[in-house]
């Protein structure tokens, strides 16, 4: 089975913010400095290049989590049972926030996202079953929007996807 390639980057940013959390806000703090003091403004570069970065390592990330299969691949890679990857989990939440899920493609990778709090999520989504279950019903939401699945309609809600050709 191939490595997942995101929690590589994971990874290396865990590694970063153990390394070097004093000098990202020394830099930021030059940034701001060099943006009001009339310096040459590498500093501010620098910082508004490595904070570009992140934002875009992040957004791919949680974009990832809307494919079932993803997500069953780093759960089975172990990823879920380090406290500093579920940790990362709920740092990612701010991904929520309307000024940041603007941003998001693929809606289902916030709803993973939510889900993905919960221990129980996390321990059945290693399942090859449950993955196949819940690309199944992601693939039943696209065709059919009002879809549910067998025994999750409402008293007053009756619907039926279409009869399958």
């Amino acid at each position: 089975m191939a490595e997942a390639t995101v929690p590589e980057a994971f990874a290396a940013d865990t590694q970063s913010q153990q390394l070097s959390s004093t000098q990202r806000t020394e830099a930021l703090s030059a940034a701001a400095a060099g943006a009001y003091d009339g310096t040459d403004g590498s500093d501010t570069e620098n910082a508004a290049a490595f904070l570009k970065e992140r934002f875009e390592v992040e957004l791919e990330f949680v974009q990832c989590l809307a494919n079932p299969w993803y997500v069953n691949i780093i759960a089975q890679q172990g990823y879920f049972d380090k406290p500093e990857f579920i940790n990362y989990l709920k740092y990612l939440m701010y991904w929520r926030r309307p000024e940041y899920a603007r941003f998001v493609v693929y809606p289902h990778a916030l709803a993973f996202l939510d889900l993905l709090q919960n221990k129980s999520f996390r321990d059945e989504i290693k399942k090859i079953d449950e993955a196949t279950r819940l690309t199944v019903l992601q693939q039943n939401h696209w065709r059919w929007p009002n879809y549910r699945e067998e025994g999750d309609a409402t008293e007053n809600e009756h619907t039926e996807a279409p009869l399958s050709r």
